[in-house]
């Protein structure tokens, strides 16, 4: 029935590679990111425009696909968590956990019972419009579940090893931005106080079984986190690849004879 490779990598110890995607939103996104090579995309609803109408045909293509689909949520309050699993997702990434109690609350939202309380819809996205017997789908559907939290205060930071303890986190995903701000030092994120403070987390969950995650921009940080155990990797977005290849390639372009620094001042 459901699987997830992904998990199943994360499982063997292997790092997994995604991108997250906000402004592209066309029909066409999620076979742009499969035919790039990524094992996963995630769609940002928390910074990020993208309604549940436009997540929901993502998530329909993604499924065609076989592609591997989470969302970041909002929050973790309400029913958006398991609405965006009803739709397809074969998971979700919850921000600003501070806590075991929030990362309890969160699995007992996404998983059913027993694991959980979220309720069943069946003849849906979920299940290809094909309901299932119940009892098998349920628990195919709890494994397959990939649920990440993500450490990004002081407050997760000193958490971290009871929020990483709580059955059914699969990983940690580090925002480092809302970190180095939570720690009164915004932006410095190769500071010793945040370098330490990754480490502790990555350290934290590799004791918990949990996959240590990390959102980066460009190369080097993404094989400094490899080499200090990252394997839940998220690299760059879909804005990022565009602006860094055309201020290269632009760069290079303009310095032919016949083309001018730009029309715009």
């Amino acid at each position: 029935m459901l699987e997830n490779p992904v998990k199943k990598a994360l499982a063997r110890g292997e790092a997994v590679l995604g991108t997250m995607l906000g402004e592209l939103t066309s029909p066409g996104a999620c076979r742009i990111v499969k035919n790039a090579g990524f094992d996963f995309v995630i769609f940002d609803t928390e910074h990020q425009w993208p309604g549940v109408e436009t997540i929901a045909r993502l998530l329909r293509s993604a499924r065609d696909l076989g592609l591997q689909t989470y969302i970041r949520a909002p929050g973790f309050r309400g029913q958006w968590p398991a609405r965006y699993l009803d739709l397809g997702a074969d998971g979700l990434i919850f921000p600003h956990v501070d806590n075991g109690e929030q990362a309890r609350a969160i699995v007992e939202q996404v998983k059913y019972p027993p694991d959980g309380k979220r309720g069943l819809g069946t003849n849906i996205a979920h299940d290809d419009y094909a309901a299932k017997p119940a009892a098998e789908f349920v628990e195919a559907a709890n494994a397959a579940t990939l649920v990440a939290v993500q450490i990004e205060t002081a407050a997760g930071l000193e958490a971290r090893e009871e929020i990483v303890s709580v059955p059914g986190v699969d990983a940690v995903f580090i925002g480092p931005n809302d970190l180095s701000l939570s720690l009164g030092i915004p932006g410095q994120l190769d500071s010793p106080r945040m370098v330490q403070a990754i480490e502790d987390i990555f350290a934290s969950a590799r004791a918990a079984g949990v996959a240590p995650g990390m959102h980066v921009f460009d190369m080097q940080s993404a094989v400094k986190y490899l080499d200090a155990g990252c394997t839940f990797l998220c690299y760059r977005s879909e804005v990022s690849f565009f602006v860094e290849a055309s201020r290269t390639e632009l760069a290079e372009l303009r310095s032919h004879p016949s083309v001018g620094e730009g029309v715009y001042e």
